[in-house]
């Protein structure tokens, strides 16, 4: 191989799992981009080009809508300038990924069967290409679409409106820091509300969690930390997250990695110290009402089309950002300001430190750079010390801009600065002995700076907390048990109300008495689980279908079908507050929640018998839920689908247990985001650690490694995440060196 600096010796395990010994630094990166080529070319192809907008090329007029979203972003632009500014050492670590990704298109290989089928051969994989990759998988991923949707219903149903709803939920909150504290939510108010109104009455007429804990040495058998978790995405194929093992004489560090970025940026451990991350719903995404004139710069780009003709987009670009939504010939449209497109980010900066550093401490301090998405970083290191810090960056602005779009030509609501990163809620061995941190409310109100409202029910948070605290002398099994918790929190609320109803008929009493005996853990085999799950969909599904709300179920003008997120899925998180307050917002006229229900019940009760048939103990939850992730290429070319698609899986959950395994409210009950990696580190002996993805390493269809994990992670288990060099090569299934040329 050309561009080495020694030789390379690469490992692959019992599940084809890569681990790359190298002679620097800069090898193990080669060997990190070589690997990922040789599993994942596919995938590394579909993040690239829908960065660039260039994914209709490959799919036609469906790959469109998200092509002009990236276009109209700069997505590419925002990478090459992030690339650019990035420090030497920085560069160095993408320009060896880079090269690694190079030489194994260089070997001339058959072409995966995906790339094969869609008749793609990759260009060449430049450094900044890791950069645009990042962007693409987070841009989409924080507080804009939330926003979004609030400013549409405030300009709906009005400001007082929105303010209550919003204001609807559970009273406490276990708060991450101070662990074992707790919280309430703060509300809006209906006078900020009023601003986010007013500005989208200019647009009204146009019209996706994860867990994380870890333990002191007070609370487990071995006296050293323990740390787990599982963060969850949209179930892919090939999954999001890649296993490997890199080592050189500066680190020697196994994770679980972004395809098409270096390093381990979200979980891992060398040889000192491990690290994981949950989101933290950081805000840092606002949206502008802008005036749409002469003024704005604007760039025409052409988006080619596989079997059509080429579209033309107009980009538009504002102070705060670019125009990413609304008809080009209106007078108005949305524009986007965030972190990561508002000046050059440095957060790909952090990936070397994070594998050269020693403690919590080092880890914390190499961290100080990164910029998006905010995460909840949690850490132990081999000396027994654990801590968590909030980490990206978060603008200073006015208290408006946290609930929806804000006028653009007023400069009232522009960016004042930064919430400084030394003041970001941190905490140090705690005396409490463990840390939880599960997408909830971070801190109480004494603290003095804003960091976001849109946080996720607490229910997980309070299940963790009430496994994790009472634990004095626990293992990894400990922890993997905790990862298959499925109990249900908000379906005691259902089943009480539920309860009250008369049955009409023989099937909907042993639906309601199946209720009445349900554990409330949705575990695939439960009934309980299935009449739950299926009478509070059809609630939201009717609820969705209340007139008032018919402007709501369709996206602005611009905005992609890809990232829309359908109204029975947003009011799949009111409807409870509603429920527990009687509140009819949404009901029909003249109803009762107790008509509502009843309805709901006869048509669960219909369905299940629709599609599991007339016998009530066939009515297990796994029948409905099950996991089928599509490949990308298979939704828009179903005669592909036999060939790139892995087997479905029933598997057990909800959107808020811990195993959380969300459905598309509304529309179907298969599993569409879930856990895609689940783990735990033992700093007392690394070779204890354990770890599962969905499908495999691989992203073949015709390779073994392909699902050869999925098995075990719809059931819950752990697979030896193996870290000693001698029993690695002694195990391995195949070796492979690379030489420099």
């Amino acid at each position: 191989m050309p561009g080495l600096d020694g030789e390379v010796i690469l490992h692959r395990d019992r599940f084809g799992i890569p681990h790359a010994r190298a002679t620097s630094a800069h090898d193990a990166f080669f060997a990190q981009g070589f690997v990922q080529a040789e599993d994942r070319l596919g995938q590394l192809e579909y993040d690239r080009r829908r960065a660039y907008g260039r994914w209709a090329e490959v799919v036609g007029r469906p790959g469109l809508g998200f092509d002009v979203f990236a276009r109209r972003a700069n997505l590419g632009g925002a990478a090459r300038r992030e690339y650019e500014h990035l420090d030497g050492a920085s560069r160095a670590v993408l320009d060896a990924y880079a090269a690694g990704v190079n030489a194994w298109l260089g070997l001339g290989r058959a072409l995966p069967t995906d790339l094969a089928l869609a008749g793609v051969t990759p260009d060449p994989w430049q450094p900044w290409d890791c950069c645009a990759v990042f962007l693409v998988r987070h841009v989409a991923f924080a507080g804009w679409q939330k926003k979004l949707w609030r400013g549409r219903l405030a300009a709906l149903l009005g400001p007082a409106t929105v303010a209550r709803l919003e204001g609807r939920g559970d009273a406490e909150v276990p708060l991450i820091v101070p662990p074992g504290g707790f919280g309430s939510p703060t509300p809006p108010d209906a006078e900020t509300l009023e601003e986010v109104s007013a500005a989208m009455a200019s647009l009204v007429d146009l019209a996706g969690g994860s867990n994380s804990w870890a333990l002191a040495g007070s609370r487990t058998s071995s006296g050293h930390p323990l740390v787990a978790g599982d963060p969850h995405r949209l179930v892919e194929v090939p999954n999001v997250y890649y296993q490997c093992h890199l080592a050189c004489p500066e680190f020697d560090a196994v994770g679980l990695a972004f395809v098409g970025v270096p390093g381990f940026p979200h979980f891992g451990h060398n040889e000192r110290v491990a690290w994981c991350v949950t989101n933290a719903n950081g805000d840092y995404q606002d949206l502008y009402v802008e005036r749409l004139d002469d003024s704005l710069e604007t760039r025409r780009e052409q988006i080619a089309i596989r079997d059509d003709d080429p579209v033309t987009v107009e980009c538009r670009s504002t102070s705060h950002g670019p125009v990413l939504f609304g008809d080009p010939a209106s007078e108005f449209g949305l524009a986007l300001r965030t972190t990561a497109l508002a000046r050059p980010s440095r957060g790909l900066s952090v990936l070397l430190p994070m594998l050269r550093a020693q403690t919590v401490d080092e880890l914390d301090a190499a961290v100080r750079d990164w910029v998006d998405p905010v995460n909840n970083l949690v850490s132990a290191d081999v000396e027994g010390h654990v801590r968590y810090r909030t980490v990206g960056e978060i603008p200073t602005r006015a208290a408006a801009n946290a609930w929806g779009p804000v006028p653009g030509g007023t400069g009232d609501h522009d960016w004042t600065g930064y919430v400084p990163a030394a003041e970001l809620p941190t905490v140090r061995d705690p005396d409490v002995g463990y840390l939880v941190t599960a997408n909830q409310e971070i801190v109480g109100p004494e603290y003095p700076h804003y960091l976001g409202v849109d946080y996720s029910r607490p229910d997980r948070a309070r299940r963790l907390f009430a496994r994790v605290a009472p634990l004095t002398e626990a293992t990894v099994n400990d922890m993997a048990a905790i990862h298959q918790d499925r109990r249900s929190l908000g379906a005691d609320r259902w089943v009480e109300r539920l309860a009250r109803l008369d049955p009409r008929d023989e099937h909907e009493r042993a639906a309601l008495e199946h209720l009445q005996t349900w554990d409330r853990m949705m575990d695939a085999s439960s009934i309980g689980a299935a009449v739950y799950l299926v009478t509070r969909d059809r609630v939201g599904k009717a609820l969705a279908h209340h007139p008032v709300l018919a402007s709501l179920r369709g996206p602005l003008p611009g905005e992609p079908r890809a990232l829309f997120v359908p109204l029975e899925l947003r009011l799949w998180s009111l409807v409870p507050g509603l429920l527990a307050a009687d509140d009819t917002t949404f009901l029909p006229e003249g109803s009762t929640w107790d008509d509502v229900l009843a309805a709901a019940l006869t048509d669960a009760i219909g369905l299940l018998r629709s599609t599991l048939g007339d016998d009530p103990d066939q009515w297990r939850w796994g029948a409905l839920h099950r996991c089928a992730p599509r490949h990308p290429l298979s939704a828009t070319h179903p005669e592909w689908a036999e060939r790139l698609d892995p087997p479905a899986v029933e598997i057990g959950g909800e959107w808020d247990t811990v195993w959380s395994s969300a459905h598309p409210a509304g529309y179907g009950f298969g599993v569409t985001t879930s856990s895609v990696a689940r783990y735990v580190f033992d700093l007392s002996d690394w070779e204890r650690s354990a770890w599962v993805v969905p499908l495999g390493a691989s992203g073949e269809p015709s390779s073994p490694h392909f699902a050869d994990q999925q098995t075990r992670w719809a059931a819950g288990e752990l697979l030896p995440m193996s870290y000693n060099w001698d029993g690695i090569a002694v195990a391995a299934e195949a070796t492979t060196r690379l030489h420099p040329a």
